[in-house]
Parts: structure tokens; C-alpha cells; sequence
């Protein structure tokens, strides 16, 4: 059967399933879109920059945990791309990228001239652009072998570490006609599928046999992997108390009674005592970030045996925090092979004096979580503008469990990160590794295009707010179940707390004094046909919450925030009696403790 390429590519991604794209239409990809507006399984959603159609694409990748589809034309929209295609790189997200390509001889790949700035009209050669932050890209130089090109990449995006992948296609070969049984298909290596070895998963064993404090620390690659219910069965268990990374917040419901926190630079006392008192830590997922781990990388669980599954063997090269048994394979295989091997390790029943250990050691994280609330945290909670704590902790009372959270970067990020309370069923997505704003509304709308059904609850600052803003549109548009919550607190709080610390004042590009000004709320969400409203009073925060969320379709709600919001608690630096400035430890955040509360918390 003879076919169009670009009609191919769209009958074999709605064979694979995909269900969705996310685009801004361009002369460069002419037949891709083409093809895509014909294929009725999959709906195209129309965005307003490349970069909102690469975080809408993460959006829906991170809600489904399946591949997401992302077309741009060449030129500046294959590198407006980019940042997006960062973000799934760093977040593991698995998303397709087609991109469209000047005629074939007319590409600086099809001249041979490889010092060549430019061959055809507004060509970029994308693909060595986005080499390092792909897990595949090519050029489809050859019609015949789009069927290849196409299995490879979906395979690499969606196995092992997810990722994106990018396929940059000549518009002359996307209008080519190919023979369908022809087309020479993808064949991945087999090898790469073997199980935990046994005799370090009977270490994991002795070790967790062993242990008196132990207590697991859950990353984001436990939801890359789909083991979300695996986990949480594998945790109960065990029995153990468990901290989780802010990524990966959603694992567990704050109210589990398992649940400490989540330990880190800007996590929260009870996550962090809980690390630094304990005598090993399984960790799964988890990269052991320094946002996680803490500045002074020796001085994280310094008494603690550290276990770590990571499937990527890069990440496990470093040595920064010195862990002592390494597990190279993917958290799905070890959570089906652990329960069998480990026995129930973690319970410790029949052995003298260590049940009693056990117990004594999670009534104490689960004190340490009670006595160290991040909305109990000395937050200025006065009548007039709303603290922004206190926002992230009603709004946790107000939405319902079937609801996903996306947050943007900055006090978003920290805030809602530390204070939002998740409930089961619950998903929470936001740009962990990159923190780039804007990233909270177009990933939105991925979110929600995946699932109509669930409520999608967006929170952004009013600064970043103002890199997407055109992005409303498409949430109007399409009249998604969205709830915008724009915390208004004049521009750039995080930047303003950095210059008022750092450079005793100095403010510049972080207000409308210092040159960042931005457009009334209400306005903008008028030009955009959405409804609108206000809270500026904690007496209404419970009111307006409940309003906005029970409201049919799109919504945005400003919440007139304080403007000198202080992210606490945070671990920072010192002034020590010499002067110097001095990087704390994990269990030393600001404001600090006094000395023997610390030394009262680290007593073992």
C-alpha cells in the first residue's frame, strides 16, 4: 500500500496510542499537520508559542505516564522548543518530537557542507542543538526508513529512563510516497531486561534486618516507572516511616501514617531529622539531588547505612554523599522482586529488643511531623495581604482527591512544595529539575487534556505567569477544568529576598520599582473571556477557594499575596563567630533552632 510519509506517521502513532498532539502550526511541517488534522484518533491542541506546546506535551506526559506528541515547523520553532525539551530531559519525561525541515538538498545534512550556517529558508540544524538533551535524534533523510526512525524513537522515549526524543523531518520527505510492507521496522536489543541480582537484593535483606532506624526515601522515578501502587504496597510492608522527594510528593498522602516529610534544602524539619537520625536509608528513584541531600553532601544521613536504586548508571557514578550499596536496575524490577527476597525484612518480629526499636524510632518521626508542621513555621499571618503558607495549606483542605496540582518555579515551587498537603489519588507536577518559569499553565492544560475528568488546580506567580500568558487563550478555548490561582506579589519575590540578602537591597529586575511591572489581573483575564476572581483578605481565603474549585470549566482566582514572603523553613548559611559564612547541614534550617532543641533532635 502506497502512502504518504506524514500520513504513515500519523496512522502509526494513533495505532500506538497516542491520543493527543500539542502544536503551533508552521509552512515547515505542512504535511505533518496535515496528516495529523486527518487522523480523527488523534486530537491536535493549537498552542501560541513552541514552548507551551513542548511543556503542555510534559503536562500530558507526566499525567498519563504515556508517551505525549509535540510537532513544531523548523527554524525558531524547532529552537523555541528547547527549554521544554530540557525540562522532559531532566524530568524523564517520555514525549515525541516531529519538527519540519527545509527541502532535503536544501538542509545543511543533505548539502555535506558541515560548517555550513544556513542552506535553506529559515533553516536551524536542530538535531546537534538537541543532541545532548535527547535520548534520540535524527533527521529523516530517507523516506524508507520513517518506520524505523519512528519505533526506535518511541521505544527509547518510553523505556529505561524515559525521555524526549526528536525526529527532524525535510519537507520534502514528509510529501514522499512510500510502499507500507516495504518499510524495515526497529528491533531493540533484548539484553538490557535482567533482573536485581540476588545477592545484593539478600544485602538490602541483612541490611534492613539489621537496621534500628531505618526509613525510605521515594523519588520521582517510582512514578517514571508506573510503580506508584507497587510502592506504596512495598512500603506498608515493611512498615517503615518514609520521606519522599517534592517531585514525588504525590506517592504518599500527607495523612499516611507512614509519611514523615520531605527532606532537603527547602523541604521540612521532620523530613530532615528523620534523614540525618537515621542508621540506613533505602533509597528508590531518587537521585540524590543536592536540593535533597543538602549543600554540605558529607554531612547528609551521616550515620546512616545508604542503599541506592537508580536505574541510570550515570547517576550512580557520582560519590557525592558516599552510598555504600548500589543498585543499577529500574525501581519496577526491584519492587517485583523485593517483596519475595526481603522477606518482610523491615517488620524486625521475633527479634529481641529490636521491634521495640522500631516502634520507638516511628513514634518519633511521627512526632517530629506533628511538632514540626511547615504551616506551625513563625509565617506572618496578619490581616491584609494572605501568606502564602497559609494559601498552600487551605488550598490542600479545598481540593479533592481526584485533582492534579501544577505549580510554576520560584515561591511557587518552594511554598506549595512544602506546605500543600497531597491527598491520595492526587497528582502533583511541577519543573523539578529545570524550575522554569511559565512552566505551571501550558503544563496545565497537557494535564487536563489528559483527563477531562480530574480537576486541574495551576498555581503560578503573577511574574511567571506573564512568560505564557498567551496560553489562556487555549485554556478558554477549550473550556478545560482549570483553576489558575496567580499569587500577585509584585514581581519577583525570590529575587527580591536574594538582592535584600545578598546585596542589601539593591533591587533590580525583581519589581515595578526596579523595573518589572505587570498588567492588572482582573484586565487580562477579561480580554480573555475567563471569569475572575479576588481574594485579598484571609477572612474570604476558604470562601473564594471553595467557589473557585466547585466552578464549571476555566477560572482565574488572584490571591493578593504578601509582598516580602520569606520561603522558611530553608536550610542557608551561617555567620560563624569568625565572620565566615558557613553552609548548614540538612538539620539545621533557618530560623534556627536553638542549640539544645537540635541537639535534643539528633539524640539517637
Amino acid at each position: 500500500m502506497e502512502m504518504r510519509v506524514s500520513d504513515y506517521v500519523a496512522r502509526h502513532l494513533a495505532d500506538y496510542g497516542v491520543q493527543a498532539a500539542f502544536m503551533l502550526s508552521g509552512g515547515g511541517m505542512m504535511h505533518l499537520i496535515d496528516a495529523v488534522g486527518r487522523e480523527e484518533r488523534i486530537k491536535y491542541y493549537c498552542n501560541h508559542h513552541e514552548q507551551a506546546s513542548a511543556m503542555a506535551a510534559e503536562g500530558y506526559a507526566r499525567q498519563t505516564g504515556k508517551l505525549a506528541l509535540c510537532y513544531a515547523t523548523s527554524g525558531p520553532g524547532g529552537t523555541n522548543l528547547v527549554t521544554g525539551i530540557v525540562g522532559a530531559w531532566l524530568d524523564s519525561s517520555p514525549i515525541l518530537f516531529l519538527t519540519g525541515q527545509s527541502k532535503l538538498p536544501c538542509t545543511i545534512q543533505g548539502s555535506g557542507i558541515s560548517d555550513l550556517r544556513q542552506f535553506g529558508t529559515f533553516e536551524v540544524n536542530i538535531v546537534p542543538i538537541v543532541s545532548s538533551i535527547t535520548k534520540y535524534a535524527i533527521m529523516l533523510d530517507d523516506p524508507k526508513m520513517v518506520r524505523y526512525h519512528l519505533e526506535k524513537a518511541i521505544y527509547l522515549a518510553t523505556h529505561g529512563r524515559p525521555g524526549p526524543v526528536l525526529i527532524d523531518v525535510p519537507l520534502d520527505v514528509q510529501g514522499a510516497k512510500v510502499q507500507v510492507e516495504e518499510l524495515k521496522g526497529f528491533s531493540p536489543d533484548q539484553g538490557d531486561r535482567a533482573g536485581v541480582d540476588a545477592a545484593l537484593l539478600d544485602q538490602v535483606r541483612v541490611k534492613l534486618m539489621e537496621a534500628r532506624r531505618p526509613l525510605l526515601l521515594a523519588g520521582h522515578g517510582i512514578n517514571c516507572a508506573a510503580a506508584g501502587e507497587q510502592f506504596r504496597e512495598f512500603a506498608a510492608a515493611l512498615d517503615i516511616p518514609v520521606v519522599t522527594t517534592q517531585l514525588a510528593k504525590d506517592l504518599l498522602a500527607y495523612d499516611a501514617p507512614n509519611f514523615v516529610g520531605h527532606p532537603g534544602v527547602k523541604g521540612d524539619r521532620a523530613g530532615n531529622f528523620a534523614v540525618q537520625n537515621a542508621d540506613l536509608i533505602l533509597s528508590l528513584g531518587c537521585s540524590l539531588h543536592e536540593q535533597t541531600t543538602g549543600y554540605e553532601s558529607d554531612g547528609f544521613a551521616p550515620d546512616a547505612y545508604k542503599i541506592q536504586v537508580e536505574m541510570d548508571p550515570a547517576v550512580l557514578k557520582r560519590e557525592h554523599v558516599g552510598v555504600d550499596l548500589k543498585l543499577n536496575c529500574s525501581v519496577q524490577a526491584f519492587l517485583d522482586q523485593a517483596p519475595g527476597a526481603l522477606d518482610l525484612a523491615g517488620k524486625a518480629d521475633g527479634r529481641s529488643g529490636l521491634a521495640a526499636e522500631r516502634q520507638a524510632w516511628f513514634e518519633r518521626c511521627s512526632s517530629w511531623k506533628k511538632k514540626y508542621a511547615v504551616i506551625a513555621e513563625p509565617h506572618l499571618m496578619d490581616d491584609g495581604p494572605i501568606n502564602y503558607y497559609e494559601f498552600a495549606d487551605r488550598l490542600s483542605r479545598a481540593v479533592g482527591e481526584n485533582a492534579t496540582i501544577v505549580t510554576d518555579a520560584g515561591s511557587a515551587f518552594y511554598v506549595m512544595g512544602q506546605a500543600f498537603r497531597a491527598k491520595q489519588g492526587q497528582r502533583y507536577i511541577v519543573s523539578g529539575a529545570l524550575g522554569a518559569m511559565g512552566y505551571a499553565l501550558p503544563a496545565s492544560i497537557g494535564a487536563s487534556v489528559a483527563d477531562r475528568d480530574r480537576t486541574v488546580v495551576c498555581v503560578t506567580g503573577d511574574g511567571s505567569l506573564q512568560v505564557n500568558c498567551h496560553e489562556l487563550q487555549v485554556m478558554r478555548h477549550h473550556n478545560l477544568n482549570l483553576k489558575l490561582f496567580v499569587v500577585n506579589n509584585g514581581g519577583y519575590v525570590s529575587i527580591r529576598n536574594t538582592q535584600n540578602s545578598f546585596f542589601n537591597g539593591n533591587l533590580v529586575g525583581a519589581s515595578d520599582d526596579s523595573g518589572v511591572s505587570l498588567p492588572a489581573l482582573d484586565k487580562v483575564a477579561l480580554s480573555y473571556g475567563l471569569p475572575y476572581l479576588e481574594c485579598g483578605n484571609r477572612d474570604h481565603l476558604d470562601q473564594v477557594l471553595a467557589q473557585a474549585i466547585a466552578m464549571e470549566g476555566p477560572v482565574v482566582i488572584g490571591i493578593q499575596a504578601q509582598p516580602d514572603q520569606k520561603i522558611i523553613p530553608s536550610v542557608s548559611s551561617k555567620v560563624m563567630p569568625d565572620g565566615k559564612m558557613k553552609s548548614m547541614p540538612l538539620h539545621h534550617m533557618f530560623p534556627f533552632l536553638v542549640d539544645e532543641e537540635i541537639t535534643a533532635n539528633m539524640t539517637n
